[in-house]
């Protein structure tokens, strides 16, 4: 599989939401719910973390598209297939938006890759975050429902030992529980806040609603 599982369903943010622009990038497992080191393989595995739909709710009437990203190296080590992928991120709607009617997901990217495949779109490399701001931000087109989507080469490429990039909006924010994750938010340049896996989003959320909280420190070589 050369590219990454694509999930996009833009929906309008709640009415009184402002209108700032800002992208929230959320990893899923340890994030959303509880991770597992031999996967989450079906939906019946997938549990929620206390207050996540809360914590999307309140980010999208706060203003931000949600957009998340994650690893899913189970599709390419023949575990299972990108239609086991969608029937858990159906389940994770579906129960989120039962929390909060506002839980809502605007896309869901899956990177199907282990790190010796090379791609473009495994975290720490920043292609899923690329992808997603140029749909979001309307840059780019991108087919409503499932699909799946490739990066291009430049996508993948980083000066690790430079500098931090600037963002393109400086709302954006990277959510994850890993190295990984807060190395993918470098390189697109957003801030980052990095969480404990067994509490996930909804104790960082005050940090992410400040605009003036510049986020975690975070230096992917040393």
């Amino acid at each position: 599989m050369r590219g990454f599982v694509v999930q996009y369903t833009p929906t309008p943010l709640p009415a009184s939401a402002p209108q700032h622009g800002g992208i929230a990038f959320l990893d899923r497992d340890g994030v959303l719910n509880l991770g597992s080191p031999e996967y989450i393989n079906h939906p019946s595995e997938f549990k929620i973390l206390a207050n996540a739909p809360k914590a999307v709710g309140i980010l999208r009437r706060a203003g931000y598209k949600i957009c998340v990203v994650t690893n899913q190296s189970a599709i390419l080590r023949g575990l299972w297939d990108k239609n086991r992928l969608h029937q858990i991120h159906n389940y994770m709607r579906q129960v989120f938006l039962e929390q909060d009617s506002d839980a809502h997901f605007d896309m869901i990217l899956g990177c199907p890759h282990r790190h010796r495949d090379r791609c473009m779109c495994r975290k720490p490399k920043p292609g899923m975050l690329r992808f997603g701001e140029r749909v979001l931000r309307g840059l780019q087109p991108c087919k409503e429902g499932e699909s799946v989507a490739e990066s291009p080469l430049e996508d993948g490429h980083v000066d690790w030992w430079g500098d931090k990039p600037a963002a393109t909006n400086s709302f954006d924010c990277m959510v994850g529980d890993r190295g990984s994750d807060m190395g993918a938010g470098w390189a697109q340049g957003v801030r980052l806040f990095q969480v404990n896996d067994a509490t996930g989003i909804y104790p960082v959320l005050e940090g992410i609603l400040n605009s003036e909280n510049i986020g975690d420190d975070f230096h992917p070589v040393r």
